[in-house]
This record gives structure tokens, sequence and C-alpha cells, in this order.
């Protein structure tokens, strides 16, 4: 792996965000629970245009959409999904920004989702419903709902009028992203693929633990990173997933904890 050194760190006037702890979420909310979150749809940036990543040389390649079967925990291409990334243009220049901060470590944003539309919304979402299926121990509806929205926006009630149906990911304003060495292209171990539905994917899961193996260390370490590249930029992290960050979103707001923080990115129609 291709990072800085402390030395080098020191050198480059930054601090080693490695080895800063994650704090603790003061609430841990779900994917259910930013809805009613209001969105200024009059401010400048409601109406701003989706841009493709590759615009503004950010590296990535659509998860949901990958052919070879190396896709964890699916193994399959989603039929809806968009070959392309696509991000709100304001939210595209400040992932440039955070690459600029990761820089000295030798490491680079790897984008694996961002704007989703409904269709593919409604695909992911019935992935988790048949998961809460298989692994809860007596599942009925609510129950169902309940564990799927840790992980996945609902959309079943979804309409274009009512912005309380609208999952962030829809938005533009929701990324799903790793980090790789700017060298190699090797992606950073971060203890649990993506979509992972269990609590290894909190943010905080190796923050917690009282030993931790050379393997946790490491993951612990490059979830700090990321953590901290993203926030000091302005973003919110979700704190039961540890890849994804949202920027002008109901979710930002809901996560921030920033009471000056209104929503002001909202459903937008696919690009393609």
């Amino acid at each position: 792996m291709s990072t800085v050194s402390a030395e080098n760190a020191k050198n480059a006037n930054v601090l080693d965000w490695r080895t800063q702890a994650i704090p603790e979420p003061l609430e841990r909310k779900t994917a259910l629970d930013y809805h009613n979150i209001e969105i200024d749809l009059n401010n400048a940036m409601a109406n701003e245009e989706l841009v493709s990543a590759r615009e503004y040389n950010l590296s990535g390649a659509s998860y949901y959409a990958r052919k070879d079967l190396l896709n964890p925990p699916y193994y399959k291409a989603f039929s809806k999904a968009l070959d392309d990334i696509f991000i709100r243009k304001s939210v595209a220049k400040r992932l440039v920004m955070v690459n600029q901060v990761l820089s000295p470590y030798g490491v680079e944003l790897f984008l694996l989702d961002c704007y989703r539309p409904i269709e593919l919304q409604k695909e992911v979402w019935d992935h988790f419903l048949d998961r809460a299926r298989e692994v809860l121990s007596d599942p009925d509806e609510s129950s169902v709902t309940e564990y799927a929205g840790q992980y996945c926006s609902d959309p079943s009630k979804f309409s274009r009028e009512d912005y309380k149906t609208w999952p962030t990911h829809t938005t533009g304003g929701a990324c799903d992203l790793t980090l790789r060495a700017k060298e190699t292209g090797e992606h950073l171990f971060f203890g649990s693929v993506f979509d992972d539905a269990s609590e290894i994917s909190y943010t905080t899961h190796f923050e917690k633990k009282d030993s931790l193996t050379s393997s946790e260390e490491e993951a612990r370490a490059n979830r700090r990173l990321l953590y901290w590249a993203m926030v000091s930029t302005g973003f919110a992290n979700y704190p039961l997933e540890w890849w994804h960050y949202d920027l002008g979103t109901q979710m930002w707001v809901m996560n921030s904890h920033e009471s000056n923080n209104k929503a002001y990115y909202g459903y937008i129609d696919s690009p393609v």
C-alpha cells in the first residue's frame, strides 16, 4: 500500500488522520429517519446539473453495473444500473478538494456509486428486504423494513411531488466511495465489503474494540483517513456505513449535527 509516512505527513504540514479516532455519533439514526427534513428547493443549488465523475478526473466504477461477478455481496449486475457515475456538479468539485487533501498520503478516492435512478433504488431495496427475511428469526413486515432501512432508503412510496419519499441517492448528493493507492491502483482495506449488511459496516466498528489484529488496525486507520478527509471538506458520514457520505441532502442535515445546515438537493431525473 502506498501511503504517506508519519514523517512525510509532518513535512507536508498535515495531521496524520489515521491516528485520529472517529467520534461516536450522537445518535445512530437510519435511512428511514431523515425524510421529514425539509429541502430548500429555492436554493440556487437545488437546480444544479448532474455531471459525470470522469469529467472531474474522479476515479471510480459503477458497482451495481459490474458484469464480472466480482461485486460482493451481489455477484451480479443490476438491470437498472448506470454504466457511468453521475453526481451534482458542486459535489464533484468538493470531491476534487478531498483528493487534494489526500494527496500527501498517496491515495485517492474511488467512487462506487453516487446518483442512483429510482428504478435501481428499488432493485437495491428489494435485495435488503430479501436479506432481512434470510437473517431475521421471525420476520414480519415492520422488522423487515426496519432491518433494510439500516442500509438502504425505502423507495416504495416514491413520488416526484413529495420530498418525504425521495431516497438520498436519487438526489445526486450522496456518495458511496473508498480509497485506493494512486501509484498502484490497489484498493485500501476497510474491514468489510461494500454494502455488507452487518455491524462491521458501522463507521466506528473498529474504534470500539479493545484489542485489534493487524488487519483490524489497518481497517481502522483507513476508515479514519477517509472519514476525516471527507468531513474536513464539508461532507457528513452515514454512521452505519463507512463508505457513505452526503452533501446537501436530507441525510447530510441529519448526520452533520450543524444546526445551520439546510438540505438543497432533491430528486432529479436520470441524465441518461
